[in-house]
C-alpha cells in the first residue's frame, strides 16, 4: 500500500530529477538503458531495478552525469527525497538503507575479457544523494557524512517553497486506489509533463482527476518556475543547491571566481549576493540556500583539514564550486567568501 508520504517524495524525487538536468545528470529510465547496461538494469515489479553485487535494488530516481571528467568513470547518482511535514526531518532509517544500496551496487564488477584470461571491473562510479524539506536528525547527519551520503535541505528557501506547498497539497482526494499504481501513475504523470511528453496513461485510473490537474496545474508549474537551479561544493566536499527564481546572468560573470557575502534574516532565509553590486545592477544575484546546522559546526571546526584542498591558500577563506547553465553556457564558477560566515549561520540558526 503506497502512503501519501510515499507518493510525496515520489513527487520531490521527480523535481530533483528535474533540476539536476539543469546543470546536467540525465535522468536513467528503462527506455533509456543502454544495451550495455541491459544486464545491470531491469524492469521490475514496481519500478526500474538495478543490479547490486547481492541482489537486484528499486531505485526509482537514478541520474548520470553526462560529462564524465578524465581519469573517472562515468558517475551515476541515487536521488532519495522525503517531503515530510515542517516539523519531521528525516532520521536516520533513510540513509541507513541508501547507504545499504549504495554499497551493494558499487560492488558488482562487470567481467573483461582478454584472449584466455578474465578480470573485473568497475562500470561506473556511484553516489548517492538524500533531499528534506524538512532537515535531518544529528544521528541522520553523523550517519550520512560518515559513509559519503551528501545531504540536501530546503528549509527556508522560498525559490522552492511554491513546488514544496503544492506536493503537500496532494492527498488523499487525489487517489482512486492506494496501490503501488498511486506511485508509478503519480512519478510518471509528473515526469511526462515536466519533460514536454505525453503520458502512456500506464496506471492513471489509480488518481482522481483533482490528483491529476493538481500534478498539471501546481506541482509541474510550480517546479519549471524554479528558473535558477545550481548545484555547488562547499569546500569541495560538502553539497548545496543554491536557487532563484530567475536564471544567473551572463553579466554576473565575467570571471570564473566571485567574491561574494552572506546575508540572513531573522525568517532564517539564507543567500549568497555578489559582494561588489547592488541590487538592481546587472551584476546583481540572490542565491538561495539552507545548510543543516550540523553539517555547517562540521565544515567549521574541520576548516584545515587538506582533505581537497588544492593549494595552501584555499585553507583561508571558504569557497563553493557552482556548476550550472550561465548566459547559455555550461560553466564553473566559484564562489569566494570570508571564513567567518559559517559561524554567523550558526549563531543566527541557534545551534
Amino acid at each position: 500500500m503506497a502512503t501519501i508520504t510515499q507518493i510525496r517524495g515520489a513527487l520531490l524525487e521527480e523535481a530533483v530529477l528535474f533540476l539536476l538536468n539543469k546543470i546536467g545528470y540525465d535522468t536513467i529510465d528503462l527506455k533509456g538503458v543502454p544495451y550495455r547496461d541491459s544486464k545491470q538494469m531491469r524492469s521490475g515489479h514496481s519500478g526500474l531495478e538495478v543490479r547490486g553485487r547481492g541482489t537486484w535494488h528499486q531505485i526509482d530516481a537514478f541520474a548520470i552525469w553526462r560529462h564524465s571528467p578524465a581519469f573517472m568513470y562515468p558517475l551515476k547518482l541515487i536521488v532519495e527525497a522525503k517531503c515530510y511535514n515542517a516539523r519531521r526531518p528525516v532520521g536516520v532509517e533513510v540513509p541507513r538503507n541508501v547507504i545499504g544500496v549504495l554499497k551493494d551496487i558499487s560492488e558488482n564488477y562487470f567481467t573483461l575479457r582478454r584472449r584466455e584470461s578474465r578480470f573485473h571491473a568497475p562500470r561506473y562510479n556511484y553516489a548517492a544523494a538524500i533531499f528534506s524539506t524538512s532537515g535531518f536528525t544529528s544521528g541522520a547527519i553523523e550517519y550520512a557524512v560518515a559513509h559519503q551520503v551528501f545531504l540536501i535541505q530546503y528549509e527556508n528557501v522560498p525559490a522552492i517553497q511554491p513546488l514544496i506547498d503544492a506536493i503537500q497539497s496532494f492527498d488523499e482526494d487525489c487517489l482512486v486506489t492506494t496501490g503501488r499504481e498511486a506511485i508509478s501513475a503519480a512519478r510518471g504523470i509528473l515526469r511526462a509533463w515536466l519533460n514536454d511528453r505525453e503520458h502512456n496513461g500506464e496506471h492513471e485510473d489509480a488518481l482522481s482527476q483533482r490528483g491529476i490537474h493538481l500534478l498539471h496545474d501546481s506541482v509541474a508549474r510550480a517546479c519549471r518556475n524554479i528558473r535558477g537551479s545550481y548545484f555547488g561544493m562547499l569546500q569541495g566536499s560538502w553539497p548545496l543547491h543554491l536557487l532563484m527564481d530567475e536564471p544567473l546572468s551572463r553579466a554576473a560573470f565575467e570571471q570564473d571566481s566571485i567574491s561574494c557575502k552572506v546575508l540572513g534574516d531573522e525568517s532564517g532565509e539564507w543567500r549568497f549576493v555578489p559582494m561588489h553590486a547592488r541590487p538592481g545592477d546587472e551584476e546583481w544575484f540572490e542565491l538561495e540556500f539552507s545548510l543543516p546546522p550540523l553539517v555547517a559546526e562540521l565544515v567549521e571546526q574541520n576548516w584545515d583539514d587538506p582533505i581537497a584542498v588544492a593549494a595552501a591558500k584555499q585553507r583561508h577563506f571558504s569557497y563553493i564550486d557552482l556548476s550550472g547553465v550561465i548566459g547559455g553556457i555550461r560553466r564553473n564558477i566559484r564562489l569566494e567568501l570570508d571564513r567567518d560566515w559559517l559561524h554567523r549561520y550558526l549563531e543566527r540558526r541557534n545551534f
